[in-house]
């Protein structure tokens, strides 16, 4: 089509979309502008992202602290490891402190949010000895996967000016990546989103400066001479320095008299400006609602309570998702180490120190409640407060079972278990921490039969009179200080008469 002059001009660029063409002054001298336009995206490839998002990381108090949080609800302050071998727990937990492993798991989920990636490699000694965990700037690592799976791992070098190479063994690789599918090489960076958000603020900020600087500095304007009435002021150079000498020494504090054929204006101070701080706290809640925050907990606001229970439960799904990639650290590191001393993977188990920002007292009780109730079972509710069935049950029948004396509910119901002939005295002594072997009555086993007993704690063929402690004059016990006829059953305090 042949191009007329009333059609616009088209410019193509390097990303071959067609812009129109520039005003006059900016194609003149399109520096002019460079400094207003707002063509700051999202870089196109991963390592300039990656790059990108370390110093958002650095230089703005908001992502770094949204970062910080969700490491820390998820991972705590320090990873504890038990198991049922206390000799296998002293190992894991010496290797553990020795590699540093709190401090290098939180360095992988800091990588990982932040970059997107995270790279770690174990540097293996003699036998299984673990000599070093390293956690490797993803950004230096090239990484290359066929099928699913990481088949290459180089490392260049991050010195500009040099070219060099190293390649990892994939064994001894863990790549780990952050919100991003399987066929995917790479992760996305949590504070992806909050990209251009961020420099949106960061650009009121420079406006903010410039606005504090043209009211903290105004621009003051000396009018020297004029007309005034009939008379003429002409000014020369000598008048003018002196009124501007004049000027310039004076005491902010106090007036200062001038004659009156001077006048000093100020500009710099009039007229409407950015309402920078609103937009400053706009810009905050869009930031933090990219790095996955509920704007209900950032700002207040929000249409009902149901919608911010509902993002409060978005964010501990998360943070469990940010707990299992680093389940998966502990796992890559200890699985070998464990497999060479004979031992399954649940030998041990791991302890995160984890801050839960939602108040789950009230849910922990009504599982406590259901289970009360028979309505669920107890591997259910250890379940659902995250604790390990099977692990839980192998600490219990470790544990010596032992009833507290002063537990009055414990203790009453022992009784009546022996009172009722379920449980024998003996079992009773054991579990509540007596020796089996002493009468609790002062009677020797000798004396007392205690084999002998029927479902209500009696002989089966003996009478009062033929009890030692029966009281024919008196027709009393003096075991239990009541009176008894000689008919009666002898009960377990039965000592036979001596003739």
């Amino acid at each position: 089509m042949q191009q007329t002059e009333s059609s616009p001009q088209y410019i193509l660029t390097t990303t071959g979309i067609p812009t129109q063409p520039l005003a006059t002054a900016a194609a003149l001298d399109a520096s002019a502008f460079a400094a207003v336009t707002a063509d700051d995206g999202i870089p196109t490839t991963w390592e300039d992202r990656a790059k990108q998002a370390w110093t958002y990381y650095l230089e703005e108090p908001i992502v770094k602290n949204a970062i910080n949080s969700w490491r820390t609800f998820a991972v705590g302050e320090e990873i504890k490891i038990t198991s049922e071998d206390d000799n296998l727990k002293a190992e894991a937990t010496d290797m553990a402190r020795r590699l540093n492993l709190s401090s290098w798991i939180k360095d992988m989920v800091l990588q990982m949010l932040v970059k997107g990636d995270a790279v770690g490699f174990k540097k293996a000694g003699q036998g299984d000895v673990l000599e070093e965990l390293v956690s490797v700037n993803p950004v230096s690592v090239k990484v290359k996967y066929v099928q699913g799976q990481l088949v290459e791992a180089k490392q260049h070098s991050e010195n500009p000016g040099t070219a060099d190479v190293l390649d990892l063994p994939v064994d001894q690789v863990l790549h780990l990546k952050w919100d991003a599918p399987g066929f995917s090489p790479r992760g996305n960076s949590m504070v992806l989103p909050a990209f251009q958000s961020i420099e949106l603020l960061w650009d009121y900020r420079k406006a903010e400066r410039a606005i504090a600087k043209r009211w903290a500095t105004p621009f003051r304007l000396l009018k020297v001479g004029g007309s005034f009435g009939p008379k003429l002021v002409m000014p020369d150079q000598k008048m003018l320095e002196t009124v501007r000498d004049m000027v310039n020494r004076m005491d902010m504090k106090s007036g200062l008299v001038v004659p009156f054929y001077v006048n000093v204006e100020t500009h710099g101070t009039e007229g409407s400006v950015l309402n920078a701080e609103e937009k400053v706290r706009e810009v905050k809640e869009d930031i933090m609602i990219a790095l996955g925050l509920s704007k209900s907990l950032v700002s207040g606001d929000g249409p009902n309570f149901a919608t911010a229970s509902v993002s409060l439960q978005k964010m501990l799904i998360m943070i469990r998702e940010i707990k299992h990639a680093a389940l998966r650290m502990l796992h890559w590191v200890f699985d070998d180490w464990l497999q060479a001393r004979g031992q399954k993977r649940g030998a041990i188990q791991f302890l995160f120190n984890d801050l839960d920002p939602s108040d789950a007292v009230d849910f922990k009780r009504l599982l406590l409640e259901l289970y009360d109730r028979n309505l669920i079972s107890r591997a259910s509710l250890q379940t659902k407060m995250d604790l390990d069935p099977d692990f839980e049950k192998a600490n219990q029948e470790a544990e010596q079972v032992r009833v507290s004396i002063a537990d009055d509910r414990q203790v009453g119901n022992i009784l009546g278990m022996v009172a009722a002939g379920i449980m024998g005295p003996e079992t009773a002594q054991e579990l509540l921490g007596l020796d089996p072997g002493k009468n609790p009555t002062g009677i020797s086993r000798a004396e007392s039969d205690w084999g002998g007993l029927n479902a209500a704690g009696r002989h089966h063929d003996e009478l009062c009179d033929a009890c030692g402690h029966f009281d024919a004059d008196e027709s009393r016990c003096r075991v239990h200080q009541s009176d008894r006829t000689f008919d009666e059953f002898a009960c377990r305090f039965f000592e036979r008469c001596v003739v």
